[in-house]
């Protein structure tokens, strides 16, 4: 919680912001769209869009009224653009190199994963990047790690039972959190990190990092807003500061640092030939990467690979409760399927209208109604005209059919309501519905992505480099929990989605946590 001085700080900088916005900033055609009215200059539309206790009860109810590009208004009364236009969208993601994270993330991010992330590079540098890591990511590489993902599988179903799960009703995200953190470090590093086995301390200090950054607050969003008026250098001075969050920060670049350097050396000395590349090695062997900057790209990774799977599996596992009739029928199947192969996991229909429609690698049904990254922050780098799929009415009553947008306006890629949109899913598109995958085609429209079904892993150059991985581990996951356990909703369930970092589960109380009952198959 900010301090009365930095309450201040923030104040004078608002000030500042707003004097130069309003006599330095000529106004642009972002105002002439419609959009929901704005009762607070200082927050803007953030505490609806944000920090809502249901996520998405505003921004769904903003879509229906005003369509698939509409105007709100930031901290300071900063004009934003809310985007879930198909052809706009499409614009946007194939063009990261002109929508970049904003300056408020950048400085975030490269506090907590260092500088060179692949989520900041741009240009050669991302094509580079890219390059090194696709390896371990590819079709080929992912079906070899199955066997892999479902040891760990077994050994999340043996956690489950060594504390006491069957027969109660318990949080079940650590240990959704823990198996995903063990698949990047088996599978992609060939490190075992011991989540469900032991004790990890890669896994409680990243568990803390993650909490630290998921609760987040007016105050927040406005510090949020004022990082791109604070100099850098100021701004890393602060993380030198003795406080408990700058301790914290320290110790994770700590443990990770010497771990990238741990698996350096082990890689240099157990490289032989014919052995196949890994993540790791990729680096290892391109002589522009320092053993320091493959800490940056451990990091991201972790976070990346983590989290994400994490929420996503707890999000399915939920429906599943939800639904009794689907998860048993589900469960016969997994029962009569010999799970050998990744293939075979693509020919169960149960399984894969919850997880992975049919044989395609595409969005889940869990993924298009709970997508990790539900909204994308992006600014513009230089002037360009964003391209509409449908005219819109300006708030002046002219009709346009493009948006001139200047260097450096601020925009969501709005992921979350791409995924409802009624013209691409139909009149149910805000019903959770697996058997809309045994409907063909379940969709209409344009294809965005690696998959035709949503933005759940974005796409063009920027897209999810583990989307293949993560399918892979939800299918394995799911098969091996749900052929072992009967999963059941509390008499007292009050879970909803509410935006922290990811699109997370929390109680009405605002903790966050995922409580199911649990029961052995009989």
């Amino acid at each position: 919680m900010p301090t009365d001085r930095e309450i201040i700080v923030l104040c004078l900088l608002a000030v500042i912001i707003w004097t130069v916005r309003r006599f330095f900033l000529s106004p642009n055609i972002i105002r002439l769209i419609p959009g929901p009215k704005c009762t607070s200059w200082l927050y803007g539309h953030m505490p609806q869009l944000l920090l809502s206790e249901e996520y998405g009860e505003h921004e769904f109810q903003w879509q229906e009224k005003y369509g698939q590009v509409y105007s709100i208004k930031g901290c300071f009364g900063e004009p934003r653009l809310m985007i879930s236009d198909p052809e706009t969208a499409k614009y946007i993601i194939n063009n990261s190199d002109l929508f970049v994270f904003g300056p408020s993330h950048q400085k975030i991010a490269n506090v907590l994963f260092g500088r060179g992330s692949v989520f900041l590079a741009r240009g050669e540098t991302h094509r580079r990047l890219r390059g090194i890591m696709n390896p371990s990511f590819s079709a080929n590489n992912v079906r070899a790690l199955l066997p892999i993902i479902q040891e760990i599988g077994r050994k999340l179903v043996d956690r489950w039972d060594s504390l006491g799960f069957p027969g109660t009703t318990v949080d079940i995200s650590p240990t959704l959190h823990g198996a995903a953190l063990e698949v990047m470090g088996n599978a992609i590093l060939e490190y075992p990190f011991n989540v469900l086995t032991g004790q990890s301390d890669l896994a409680q200090i990243q568990k803390k990092m993650v909490d630290s950054a998921a609760n987040p607050t007016k105050l927040g969003k406005l510090f949020e807003a004022a990082l791109p008026y604070i100099p850098d250098v100021l701004f890393r001075l602060a993380f030198k500061l003795p406080t408990k969050t700058v301790r914290m920060f320290q110790e994770y670049h700590r443990i990770t640092d010497n771990l990238s350097r741990d698996l350096a050396e082990q890689n240099r000395a157990d490289r032989a030939p014919g052995k196949a590349k890994g993540f790791i090695d990729g680096f290892v062997n391109d002589g522009g990467v320092t053993d320091q900057e493959i800490g940056v790209h451990l990091r991201t990774i972790l976070f990346a690979g983590q989290d994400t799977t994490g929420v996503t599996l707890g999000w399915i596992l939920y429906k599943l409760a939800q639904m009794p009739g689907f998860q048993q029928d589900l469960r016969q199947e997994i029962q009569l399927s010999n799970l050998t192969e990744s293939s075979d996991y693509n020919n169960m229909p149960f399984l894969n209208a919850i997880i992975n429609a049919r044989t395609q690698a595409i969005d889940t049904e869990a993924l298009r109604m709970y997508c990790a990254f539900p909204l994308s922050e992006r600014t513009v780098t230089e002037d360009c005209v964003l391209p509409l799929s449908r005219p819109i009415t300006t708030i002046t009553g002219a009709q346009i059919s493009a948006i001139p947008v200047r260097k450096g306006q601020c925009l969501y890629l709005a992921i979350a309501s791409f995924n409802r949109l009624n013209s691409i899913w139909g009149p149910d598109a805000e019903e959770f519905r697996p058997s809309r995958w045994f409907d063909k085609p379940p969709r209409t429209g344009i294809s965005l992505g690696p998959h035709p079904s949503g933005l759940a892993f974005l796409g063009g150059p920027g897209v999810c480099l583990g989307w293949r991985l993560a399918i892979l581990e939800l299918q394995v996951l799911v098969a091996e929990l749900v052929g072992k356990f009967v999963l059941s909703l509390p008499d007292n369930d009050s879970v909803r989605a509410r935006l922290a970092i990811n699109l997370t589960p929390a109680t009405a109380d605002g903790v966050q946590q995922l409580p199911l009952h649990i029961e052995h198959v009989s």
